[in-house]
């Protein structure tokens, strides 16, 4: 408490605490490249401390003055909704043929991008106090590992998010499924993950492309950035591919993980997550493991693999599998005759239903989204589903039976 009190009086010595030892880490096995190193900062406890405090108290307050098109690092707010939205985007733009491009972009290194004077600028439109604005800080960049970093890096991608709202309301450019999501759809934020989603109309886009995407100092990876055009503007897809610089993206793209597709998945769009899982027995094959500990390592670490993706995905229970012992015997606790390996079909179901009590019981983006799309009442026992339903509502009408305490 002294060093706190020191602190706010501003008789600590701060140079003695404010420093760090910054390390490599290489970005992949075949580095050969500076560019292929990522700088990571190792901080000062007594530093991180502070930081950790002040992230407590505006992470308070960061719902209410960050716009809901950011999923990151949020209280109330999960990496999967931004998914879901995007997911159903896509499958509406192709499906009904309307006009839409999306732009999924890279920023390059985004944390040591950032410009310190256009951060203290996006504080005071924020309401943040001159003490805070005016701090000195550690460096001229956000800091990797620093507590409060990701809650300032938010705060300036934001800004983003708000040019693009105001532009929007002049009629300077459109978004997307204006009738799904009222005002239409115009940018997803994860952190740095951004896509971007704009009408048919090469003028905005490159009034966007001159102005907005060129503020805060963050730089643009367009070498690894995507677009993806649906409807009219497919004609003019090399036009828009030539504008902002980057490639025309190809199904399945990855989006925080996830496969993105208009389609179902095939079984082949799944074949990273059976890749990671025959790595993982390779190197298990030369290890002396007795049933029981090849059954430990099975529902430690294999069970957990395909978990993200069956928390979004329906899992195909109706195809017909082959197996020596019947799997739900298989899967019956070992007192009951079993192995205990978890049951990876029960536990999509369980997932899934996760998506059916927040659509009926909290309020959001997303839930806009699905319930304009599938015109589903409020309550969750009398939910009926009028138009045909997508991958992602496609398991809704079966969880309806799903009790829920």
């Amino acid at each position: 408490m002294a060093m706190f009190t020191e602190f706010h009086k501003g008789s600590l010595p701060l140079h003695s605490l404010n420093f760090g030892t910054i390390i490599l880490l290489p970005k992949g096995n075949d580095v050969k490249q500076i560019q292929q190193y990522r700088p990571i900062c190792l901080l000062n406890v007594s530093f991180k401390i502070f930081t950790k405090v002040v992230t407590n108290r505006v992470v308070k307050i960061a719902t209410r003055i960050i716009k809901p098109t950011q999923m990151a690092f949020l209280p109330g707010r999960n990496i999967m909704e931004g998914a879901v939205i995007l997911h159903e985007t896509i499958h509406e733009l192709h499906t009904k043929k309307q006009n839409g491009v999306i732009l999924k972009i890279d920023f390059e290194k985004a944390y040591d991008k950032v410009r310190w004077d256009f951060l203290q600028q996006s504080l005071r439109m924020k309401g943040f106090s001159p003490m805070v604005v005016g701090c000195k800080p550690a460096s001229k960049e956000e800091i990797q590992g620093d507590p409060l970093s990701p809650i300032l890096f938010n705060i300036v991608v934001d800004m983003l998010a708000i040019i693009l709202s105001r532009a929007k309301s002049n009629g300077q450019v459109r978004g997307v499924v204006p009738h799904l999501i009222e005002g239409g759809l115009s940018i997803l934020q994860y952190a740095d993950d951004t896509v971007l989603f704009l009408d048919h109309d090469l003028e905005q886009a490159k009034k966007l492309e001159n102005d907005s995407l060129h503020l805060s100092g963050l730089k643009i990876n367009f070498h690894k950035s995507e677009i993806f055009c649906f409807g009219q503007a497919k004609e003019c897809e090399s036009l828009y591919s030539t504008l902002f610089g980057c490639k025309v993206g190809e199904y399945p793209f990855r989006y925080l993980g996830l496969p993105m597709h208009f389609r179902k998945l095939n079984n082949k769009d799944w074949k990273l997550i059976e890749d990671r899982i025959e790595k993982k027995l390779s190197n298990w094959k030369g290890k002396m493991l007795s049933y029981g500990g090849r059954l430990v390592l099975l529902n430690s670490v294999l069970s957990s693999l395909p978990m993200f993706m069956i928390s979004f995905f329906e899992n195909d229970s109706h195809k017909k599998k082959y197996r020596l012992v019947k799997w739900p015997l298989v899967c019956l606790p070992k007192d009951q005759g079993g192995l205990g390996v978890q049951n990876l079909e029960i536990q999509n179901k369980c997932l899934l239903s996760k998506w059916l009590f927040k659509l009926f019981n909290e309020e959001g983006m997303w839930q806009e989204l699905i319930k304009n799309i599938v015109q589903v009442e409020n309550k969750l026992g009398d939910s009926h589903f009028l138009k045909e339903s997508h991958e992602c509502q496609r398991p809704l009408p079966k969880l309806r039976e799903v009790q829920t305490c």
